[in-house]
């Protein structure tokens, strides 16, 4: 079994450590990390396979973490996709219901819960788009 890629996007350093070092926890890792749309844009590009996206929402430009989950699932059909902010989700303007959102501050418990709920919604939109079965082997619990 290939190990799961995964692409972190955050702006804040410190904020970014924190979510590889709860990924990093992980079986069967291989952790790339972005500080923005266009490092991020340049990876998702690059990566020859991209299994899990978590990104912030909001950067200091006007590209958002939607644009770059969008971007993510033009460019790797089965990308799991996990968006956070401090905001509420109800206060997001474009979310997509495929996208699952997740609230800072997060723990490691939390973000694995996410994660499953992310996997879980590309699961069933594979297995009604094309019959198939997206990442089925993947869960983190």
């Amino acid at each position: 079994m290939a190990n799961l890629a995964i692409l972190i996007v955050e702006d804040q350093p410190d904020v970014r450590d924190s979510i590889e070092r709860m990924v990093e926890q992980w079986p069967h890792v291989d952790v790339h990390s972005a500080e923005g749309f266009l490092s991020a844009a340049i990876s998702i590009n690059a990566m020859q396979r991209l299994d899990l996206l978590l990104s912030d929402l909001y950067f200091p430009d006007e590209m958002n973490g939607i644009d770059i989950a969008d971007l993510a699932v033009r460019t790797h059909a089965e990308v799991a996709v996990v968006l956070f902010s401090a905001d509420r989700q109800a206060d997001i303007e474009g979310m997509r219901e495929d996208y699952e959102f997740m609230q800072k501050p997060f723990n490691q418990e939390q973000l694995t819960v996410h994660v499953d709920n992310a996997f879980s919604k590309l699961r069933t939109s594979a297995e009604w788009l094309l019959g198939l079965s997206a990442r089925d082997d993947f869960s983190l619990h």
